[in-house]
């Protein structure tokens, strides 16, 4: 899980230059290489702590994931039966997990490159954006981006890696802590401990 998370978090950072004005909110490729390029400029090669690094990413993280929607999905029929207190701290959590998951790995970006190949219709409010990580092995990996069409412009709600779902793997993890741990609460307990554990020092 954390080596997938980690291809996942370097995928976000390497694309072409940022579009301009706010083409990018809607323009589904545009999109992907700001995304990718504010990560670049502004985490990664930024001189700054890797605390000032972890908030920045939290804040291009909540601009670019529609986060609640991708938490809605991950619990399945266990959201509908939490109660609101139970699922505010549950969307909390799971972005402080990831957040915190991801930027563990600030360090492993080598100069990566991404190559986006074409985008397919997703539904009625969405698409996914076909793309591939390219580096001096010669062995490109495929990703898939799936976007949906929000009021405020495109939000990413998963993330594929070769046939991997970013989104499905946190459901099934999720769901096996749900039916081991005590349902809710026992997930809630356990993510306050991911938490913890995993907060830069």
């Amino acid at each position: 899980m954390t080596r997938y998370l980690s291809t996942v978090f370097l995928v976000l950072l390497m694309a072409s230059p940022v579009a301009a004005s706010d083409e990018w909110r809607s323009d589904p490729t545009a999109f992907i290489n700001h995304f990718a390029q504010v990560g670049i400029t502004e985490i990664l090669e930024a001189d700054i702590s890797i605390d000032e690094k972890t908030e920045r990413f939290r804040t291009l993280f909540n601009d670019g994931f529609d986060i609640p929607s991708v938490a809605r999905f991950v619990l399945a029929r266990t959201w509908r039966l939490a109660d609101d207190g139970e699922k505010d701290e549950f969307v909390d959590l799971f972005e402080d997990v990831i957040v915190y998951t991801w930027s563990r790995r600030f360090s492993e970006y080598e100069g990566q490159t991404i190559e986006v190949r074409g985008t397919t219709p997703d539904g009625d409010t969405g698409v996914i954006v076909d793309s591939a990580i390219v580096d001096g092995s010669g062995q490109p990996i495929a990703v898939q981006w799936r976007l949906r069409h929000r009021d405020e412009g495109l939000k990413i709600v998963d993330v594929v890696v070769e046939g991997v779902s970013m989104a499905i793997t946190y459901r099934q993890d999720y769901a096996s802590v749900i039916r081991q741990g005590g349902g809710m609460a026992g997930l809630l307990a356990e993510l306050r401990k991911q938490v913890d554990a995993s907060k830069p020092a």
